[in-house]
């Protein structure tokens, strides 16, 4: 309980980066100073979503009909919310249109596309489980290097370079994420050692003196390579772990949890609902945005937040699903 709304904290404040971020991008405003931490967003969703998954993924031939009921709960959001955006946006709809959506959930409602690497994922450590367990942290080492080389020898990039844009940015990123899913596996199997906190603290003060120290080359690529934002993410998520426990009153962790639920769904609907509303409020959406950025983000994100929640219990929670 005390570690989720450890996580369910993390998962509101970077869904709040992740927002800020399109919201600059959709609008065109300027770059301001929580942008950079923005993109620490999705691996540290991956390292969360990877961690917590780790109790099937620690199985021996894990089923399949679990990988596909993840599968499945990760399809559904992905149809649903690009349904909504194809209505927003009609102009876009054709065959080719709606296949690279489902394919790569990069035509409308970009954000959509990290459900389909979730999915890709999900089944390469589906995969994974039926090797022995003595070889399978070795190779989640060996999967974060190898990630490492191919974005610094440029290898990832250059293959999807021959790709329409869609797949590119889509699967391209792969190789980017596949590492920080491993690092969630290789925590969690940490969490199961006697002597946890005493490496969590020798791996969050590591990362720290690394970052201070050095300055890294950055390697071209999507969105998340580079070594500076690994050890960022070990940095962070190694000290979520650490602080472990916390507690405030019971309605302040109950509003915590709640958030931390819908987290997802604001993240999969906060662009789409933007660009409407851009469109229709085009001239007050800019000035309030670019008079109180802060503001702005704050009372549309939680805008977002509450239509999760209608949306959820108006429904009698029989699609929660596509929210949570």
């Amino acid at each position: 309980m005390n570690r989720n709304l450890i996580f369910d904290l993390l998962k509101i404040i970077l869904t709040f980066l992740v927002v800020n971020i399109h919201i600059r991008v959709i609008s065109h405003g300027r770059i301001n100073i929580l942008e950079s931490y923005g993109y620490y967003a999705v691996p540290l969703f991956v390292v969360i979503s990877f961690f917590l998954m780790n109790k099937y993924f620690s199985q021996i031939k894990l089923s399949f009909s679990i990988t596909f009921s993840r599968i499945r709960r990760l399809a559904f959001p992905l149809i649903f919310w690009s349904g909504i955006g194809f209505i927003l946006k009609p102009e876009l709809i054709n065959l080719k249109n709606v296949f690279l959506q489902l394919f790569t959930g990069k035509v409308v409602n970009t954000p959509l596309y990290y459900l389909n690497v979730l999915i890709v994922l999900t089944l390469i450590f589906w995969l994974i489980t039926y090797l022995p367990l003595k070889l399978r942290t070795p190779l989640h080492i060996l999967i974060i290097i190898t990630a490492f080389f191919l974005e610094y020898r440029g290898l990832n990039t250059h293959y999807f370079n021959l790709t329409i844009i869609e797949i590119r940015k889509s699967y391209g990123q792969i190789v980017e994420l596949i590492k920080y899913a491993s690092l969630g596996i290789l925590f969690s199997t940490l969490m199961k050692q006697s002597k946890k906190r005493v490496v969590l603290f020798t791996i969050a003060a590591l990362t720290l003196l690394l970052l201070c120290l050095f300055n890294y080359p950055q390697p071209w690529g999507y969105n998340y390579s580079g070594l500076k934002l690994f050890l960022g993410t070990v940095l962070v998520f190694s000290s979520s772990l650490l602080i472990g426990k916390v507690n405030f009153s019971e309605k302040i962790n109950k509003t915590i949890h709640v958030l931390g639920l819908y987290s997802f769904g604001v993240y999969l609907c906060h662009i789409i609902f933007f660009e409407a509303l851009l469109q229709i409020f085009p001239n007050e959406i800019k000035y309030f945005n670019s008079s109180s950025p802060f503001m702005f983000l704050f009372t549309y994100t939680m805008g977002c937040y509450v239509f999760c929640f209608l949306f959820d219990n108006l429904t009698l929670k029989k699609f929660s699903f596509l929210v949570k």
